[in-house]
Protein backbone atom coordinates (compact mmCIF):
# COMPACT_ATOMS: atom_id res chain seq x y z
CA UNK A 1 0.00 0.00 0.00
CA UNK A 2 1.05 3.90 -1.45
CA UNK A 3 1.15 5.87 1.68
CA UNK A 4 1.20 8.61 -0.54
CA UNK A 5 -0.50 8.63 -4.02
CA UNK A 6 0.02 10.75 -6.80
CA UNK A 7 -3.26 11.47 -9.68
CA UNK A 8 -2.91 12.99 -13.09
CA UNK A 9 -5.19 15.74 -14.37
CA UNK A 10 -3.65 16.78 -17.57
CA UNK A 11 -1.51 19.71 -16.25
CA UNK A 12 -1.79 18.82 -12.71
CA UNK A 13 -0.31 16.32 -10.29
CA UNK A 14 -2.65 15.79 -7.21
CA UNK A 15 0.06 14.24 -4.49
CA UNK A 16 -2.50 12.86 -1.98
CA UNK A 17 -1.23 11.90 1.98
CA UNK A 18 -2.97 8.29 2.50
CA UNK A 19 -1.90 6.46 5.37
CA UNK A 20 -5.32 5.81 6.94
CA UNK A 21 -3.95 3.83 9.63
CA UNK A 22 -1.97 6.15 11.19
CA UNK A 23 -4.06 9.60 9.66
CA UNK A 24 -0.95 10.60 7.83
CA UNK A 25 1.41 11.22 10.56
CA UNK A 26 4.83 12.55 9.50
CA UNK A 27 7.12 9.17 10.70
CA UNK A 28 10.30 7.68 8.44
CA UNK A 29 8.00 5.68 5.72
CA UNK A 30 5.67 9.22 5.38
CA UNK A 31 8.66 11.34 5.14
CA UNK A 32 10.28 8.37 2.17
CA UNK A 33 7.21 8.69 0.53
CA UNK A 34 6.66 12.65 0.32
CA UNK A 35 10.48 12.88 -1.15
CA UNK A 36 9.70 10.17 -3.76
CA UNK A 37 6.42 11.69 -4.77
CA UNK A 38 8.46 15.33 -5.01
CA UNK A 39 11.26 13.83 -6.89
CA UNK A 40 8.31 11.89 -9.62
CA UNK A 41 6.43 14.88 -9.90
CA UNK A 42 9.47 17.38 -10.73
CA UNK A 43 10.64 14.57 -13.36
CA UNK A 44 7.54 15.07 -15.08
CA UNK A 45 7.73 16.99 -17.88
CA UNK A 46 4.18 17.51 -18.53
CA UNK A 47 2.88 18.43 -14.91
CA UNK A 48 3.25 22.42 -14.56
CA UNK A 49 1.36 22.57 -11.17
CA UNK A 50 1.00 20.41 -7.91
CA UNK A 51 -1.56 20.56 -5.41
CA UNK A 52 -1.36 18.62 -1.97
CA UNK A 53 -4.01 16.85 -0.44
CA UNK A 54 -5.27 14.12 1.83
CA UNK A 55 -7.66 11.19 1.68
CA UNK A 56 -8.17 11.26 5.47
CA UNK A 57 -11.73 11.94 6.00
CA UNK A 58 -11.51 14.16 8.86
CA UNK A 59 -7.84 14.91 9.07
CA UNK A 60 -5.36 16.32 6.97
CA UNK A 61 -2.43 14.93 9.06
CA UNK A 62 -2.22 14.33 12.57
CA UNK A 63 1.70 15.99 12.32
CA UNK A 64 4.02 13.74 14.43
CA UNK A 65 4.05 10.29 15.06
CA UNK A 66 3.46 10.71 18.80
CA UNK A 67 4.51 7.06 19.89
CA UNK A 68 7.45 7.16 17.50
CA UNK A 69 8.84 10.11 19.28
CA UNK A 70 8.49 8.87 22.51
CA UNK A 71 9.73 5.15 21.43
CA UNK A 72 12.78 7.68 19.90
CA UNK A 73 13.01 9.25 23.13
CA UNK A 74 13.58 5.67 25.38
CA UNK A 75 16.64 4.94 22.92
CA UNK A 76 20.12 6.09 23.33
CA UNK A 77 20.70 6.30 19.41
CA UNK A 78 17.19 7.91 19.23
CA UNK A 79 18.33 11.17 18.52
CA UNK A 80 19.95 10.16 15.09
CA UNK A 81 17.10 8.81 14.09
CA UNK A 82 14.76 11.38 14.96
CA UNK A 83 17.92 14.00 12.85
CA UNK A 84 17.75 11.52 9.91
CA UNK A 85 13.79 12.09 9.80
CA UNK A 86 13.81 15.82 9.93
CA UNK A 87 16.74 16.08 7.63
CA UNK A 88 14.37 14.27 4.89
CA UNK A 89 11.20 16.39 5.84
CA UNK A 90 13.34 19.43 5.45
CA UNK A 91 14.81 18.02 2.25
CA UNK A 92 11.21 17.79 1.42
CA UNK A 93 10.23 21.44 2.30
CA UNK A 94 12.70 22.42 0.16
CA UNK A 95 11.90 20.74 -2.67
CA UNK A 96 8.36 22.60 -2.35
CA UNK A 97 10.05 25.89 -1.76
CA UNK A 98 12.42 25.82 -4.56
CA UNK A 99 10.25 23.83 -6.76
CA UNK A 100 10.02 24.84 -10.80
CA UNK A 101 6.23 23.74 -10.57
CA UNK A 102 3.32 25.80 -9.00
CA UNK A 103 2.25 24.21 -5.66
CA UNK A 104 -0.79 24.26 -3.86
CA UNK A 105 -2.22 23.38 -0.28
CA UNK A 106 -5.75 22.10 0.06
CA UNK A 107 -6.08 21.45 3.55
CA UNK A 108 -9.09 19.70 5.49
CA UNK A 109 -9.71 18.73 9.03
CA UNK A 110 -7.33 18.45 11.42
CA UNK A 111 -3.37 19.80 10.42
CA UNK A 112 -1.17 19.50 13.57
CA UNK A 113 2.02 20.52 14.10
CA UNK A 114 3.75 19.17 11.11
CA UNK A 115 1.02 18.12 9.45
CA UNK A 116 0.76 21.93 8.39
CA UNK A 117 4.26 23.41 8.45
CA UNK A 118 5.79 21.34 5.92
CA UNK A 119 3.19 22.77 3.51
CA UNK A 120 3.40 26.47 4.34
CA UNK A 121 6.17 26.78 1.59
CA UNK A 122 3.53 26.35 -1.09
CA UNK A 123 2.63 29.18 -3.31
CA UNK A 124 -0.75 28.91 -2.48
CA UNK A 125 -2.90 27.76 0.55
CA UNK A 126 -6.27 26.84 0.79
CA UNK A 127 -8.31 25.49 3.67
CA UNK A 128 -11.65 23.98 4.42
CA UNK A 129 -13.74 26.30 7.05
CA UNK A 130 -13.87 23.48 9.44
CA UNK A 131 -9.74 23.02 9.31
CA UNK A 132 -7.90 23.00 12.80
CA UNK A 133 -4.31 23.36 13.69
CA UNK A 134 -2.35 23.30 16.69
CA UNK A 135 1.26 24.28 17.58
CA UNK A 136 2.46 21.77 20.91
CA UNK A 137 6.20 21.87 20.39
CA UNK A 138 6.60 24.07 23.72
CA UNK A 139 4.39 21.41 25.92
CA UNK A 140 6.26 18.64 23.90
CA UNK A 141 10.00 20.06 25.01
CA UNK A 142 11.22 20.71 21.79
CA UNK A 143 11.75 23.82 19.80
CA UNK A 144 9.68 24.85 16.61
CA UNK A 145 11.02 22.17 13.47
CA UNK A 146 9.83 21.47 9.60
CA UNK A 147 10.13 25.30 8.24
CA UNK A 148 7.55 26.43 11.42
CA UNK A 149 10.14 29.44 12.73
CA UNK A 150 10.75 30.66 9.54
CA UNK A 151 7.49 30.78 8.09
CA UNK A 152 5.33 31.69 10.84
CA UNK A 153 6.66 35.12 11.64
CA UNK A 154 6.93 36.16 7.98
CA UNK A 155 2.89 35.31 7.33
CA UNK A 156 1.63 36.04 10.57
CA UNK A 157 4.06 38.52 12.27
CA UNK A 158 6.28 37.54 15.56
CA UNK A 159 3.33 38.18 18.36
CA UNK A 160 0.91 35.91 17.04
CA UNK A 161 3.69 33.44 16.31
CA UNK A 162 4.87 33.58 19.93
CA UNK A 163 0.81 33.05 20.99
CA UNK A 164 0.45 30.29 18.86
CA UNK A 165 3.84 28.67 20.02
CA UNK A 166 3.76 29.47 23.85
CA UNK A 167 0.02 28.45 24.53
CA UNK A 168 -0.18 25.35 22.05
CA UNK A 169 -3.55 26.51 21.80
CA UNK A 170 -5.82 25.56 18.79
CA UNK A 171 -7.21 27.91 15.74
CA UNK A 172 -9.21 27.74 13.05
CA UNK A 173 -9.01 28.49 9.88
CA UNK A 174 -10.45 31.33 9.24
CA UNK A 175 -8.20 33.01 12.07
CA UNK A 176 -5.27 31.72 10.03
CA UNK A 177 -6.65 33.37 6.88
CA UNK A 178 -7.42 36.69 8.72
CA UNK A 179 -3.45 36.75 10.04
CA UNK A 180 -2.49 35.78 6.53
CA UNK A 181 -1.73 32.51 6.89
CA UNK A 182 -4.37 30.94 3.96
CA UNK A 183 -5.42 32.54 0.71
CA UNK A 184 -8.57 31.35 0.89
CA UNK A 185 -10.95 29.93 3.12
CA UNK A 186 -14.30 27.76 1.33
CA UNK A 187 -16.22 26.67 3.65
CA UNK A 188 -17.37 23.10 2.49
CA UNK A 189 -14.57 20.54 1.52
CA UNK A 190 -15.79 19.93 -2.06
CA UNK A 191 -15.96 23.21 -2.78
CA UNK A 192 -12.32 23.80 -1.42
CA UNK A 193 -11.36 20.92 -4.00
CA UNK A 194 -13.89 22.60 -6.73
CA UNK A 195 -11.86 25.74 -6.13
CA UNK A 196 -8.89 24.24 -6.21
CA UNK A 197 -9.67 23.37 -9.86
CA UNK A 198 -11.02 26.23 -10.87
CA UNK A 199 -7.47 27.93 -9.93
CA UNK A 200 -5.23 25.48 -11.70
CA UNK A 201 -6.86 26.56 -14.93
CA UNK A 202 -6.41 30.04 -13.88
CA UNK A 203 -2.76 29.34 -13.90
CA UNK A 204 -2.52 27.09 -16.62
CA UNK A 205 -4.29 29.73 -18.83
CA UNK A 206 -2.27 32.62 -17.97
CA UNK A 207 0.81 30.55 -18.29
CA UNK A 208 3.11 29.18 -15.51
CA UNK A 209 6.45 29.90 -16.41
CA UNK A 210 5.48 33.53 -15.65
CA UNK A 211 4.69 32.19 -12.12
CA UNK A 212 7.90 30.26 -12.06
CA UNK A 213 10.11 33.74 -12.51
CA UNK A 214 8.12 35.48 -9.97
CA UNK A 215 8.80 32.48 -7.27
CA UNK A 216 12.80 32.77 -8.26
CA UNK A 217 12.68 36.39 -7.80
CA UNK A 218 10.37 36.00 -4.40
CA UNK A 219 12.80 33.19 -2.55
CA UNK A 220 16.27 34.46 -3.71
CA UNK A 221 18.68 34.60 -0.90
CA UNK A 222 15.80 34.14 1.22
CA UNK A 223 17.99 31.79 3.77
CA UNK A 224 15.36 28.63 4.25
CA UNK A 225 18.14 26.11 4.10
CA UNK A 226 20.20 27.50 6.72
CA UNK A 227 17.53 28.00 8.77
CA UNK A 228 16.12 24.48 8.63
CA UNK A 229 19.51 22.81 9.15
CA UNK A 230 19.27 25.30 12.61
CA UNK A 231 15.82 24.27 13.56
CA UNK A 232 16.80 20.53 12.91
CA UNK A 233 19.89 20.87 15.47
CA UNK A 234 18.33 22.69 18.29
CA UNK A 235 15.61 19.96 18.26
CA UNK A 236 18.34 17.24 18.54
CA UNK A 237 19.71 18.97 21.20
CA UNK A 238 16.33 19.45 23.12
CA UNK A 239 15.56 15.26 22.36
CA UNK A 240 18.53 14.74 24.72
CA UNK A 241 16.82 16.37 27.43
CA UNK A 242 15.35 13.03 29.83
CA UNK A 243 12.32 15.31 30.32
CA UNK A 244 11.45 15.48 26.76
CA UNK A 245 10.00 11.56 27.50
CA UNK A 246 7.72 12.78 29.72
CA UNK A 247 6.21 15.48 28.57
CA UNK A 248 5.38 13.50 25.14
CA UNK A 249 4.27 10.61 27.45
CA UNK A 250 2.09 12.87 28.86
CA UNK A 251 0.84 14.73 25.72
CA UNK A 252 -0.46 11.06 24.81
CA UNK A 253 -2.03 10.33 27.83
Amino acid sequence: MSLVNIRNAGAVRYVELDDQEKKNALDPLMADALLAAMEQVHADPECKIIVFTSTGRNYFSIGPDLEGMIELASREDGVQDLERVAAKLNAFIMAIHTSPKITIAALHGYAFGGGLNVFLACDYRIAEAKTKFIEKFYYMGITPDLSSSYFLPRLIGQTRTKDLLLTGRMFTAREAADWGLFQEVIDKRSEMMARVEALCNQFLTGGTDTIVGMKALLNRDDGLAEHLELEKTWLCERFRDPSVRERLMNIRS
